[in-house]
């Protein structure tokens, strides 16, 4: 029981397959619950570079632009990275992804708010925030493949507050918060973002390469909280 109770917890809260909503690709992006494609009728009234000129502007970091990138990112930077002005957001998800790859248990709890992950802990849950890391990274080599590599990310899709599946999944991270720290937490908290990895993000292995919607169609989803001016994943 233990043991399924961990899967379950991993898949909720480490950011693991989402099960409620497929993301699509670039096209279905949305932020605050709303399309920013435009719906089929913004396509169909536009010529492609039209089209592609407002609706698409994902924006690549790569490690030879930037030194604290070392997977390539794609992302809408009027939704992430406040159009070049701030990447905290995007250096989080490389270091958190990074960590994945390397398998590396301290640098993915890192990525979390200090004593978040304790607070989920004991009882009949997780032994430790390594053992929850550790079985998330499990989980994930069970549907990629051993030895898989992120390659490439695509943040498809960004949602904030007044997306109903972003604000029960922030409502849900915020009473877990507030029970580890008290309800004032909350008020530390400027912004919350709902992300899926999918679209076009790959992964590789052995010198193979797979698409992870492949493997995942709902592409991976996870939260990131700005508190006190840093982001954290949850």
């Amino acid at each position: 029981m233990k043991r399924i109770f961990s899967v379950l917890a991993a898949a909720i809260l480490a950011g693991a397959m989402a099960t409620a909503v497929s993301c699509g690709d670039k096209k279905s992006s949305s932020t605050s619950g709303v399309r920013i494609d435009g719906g089929g009728n913004a396509r169909k009234n536009m010529t492609d570079e039209e089209y592609h000129g407002t609706y698409m502007t994902n924006f690549d970091l790569t490690p030879a632009d930037d030194e604290n990138i070392t997977i390539m990112v794609s992302f809408d930077n009027r939704f992430l990275g406040n159009n070049g002005t701030d990447y905290s957001e995007i250096y989080l998800i490389d270091r958190y992804f990074d960590a994945l790859n390397n398998n590396d248990v301290q640098g993915v709890l890192d990525c979390y708010y200090p004593g978040y992950l304790d607070s989920l802990c004991g009882d009949d849950t997780f032994e430790s925030p390594e053992a929850f890391v550790q079985t998330y990274r499990e989980q994930l080599e069970g549907t990629l493949t051993e030895n898989f590599k992120f390659d490439f990310l695509d943040i498809s899709n960004c949602r904030q507050s007044g997306d109903l599946e972003a604000d029960s999944m922030f409502a849900n991270r915020d009473e877990t918060m507030k029970a580890a720290f008290g309800d004032d937490i909350v008020n530390k908290i400027s912004d919350r973002k709902l992300l899926t990895i999918a679209g076009d993000s790959y992964i590789t292995a052995d010198g193979d390469w797979a698409e992870i919607t492949s493997l995942i169609p709902e592409g991976i989803m996870f939260c990131v909280y700005t508190i006190d001016g840093k982001p954290y994943i949850f």
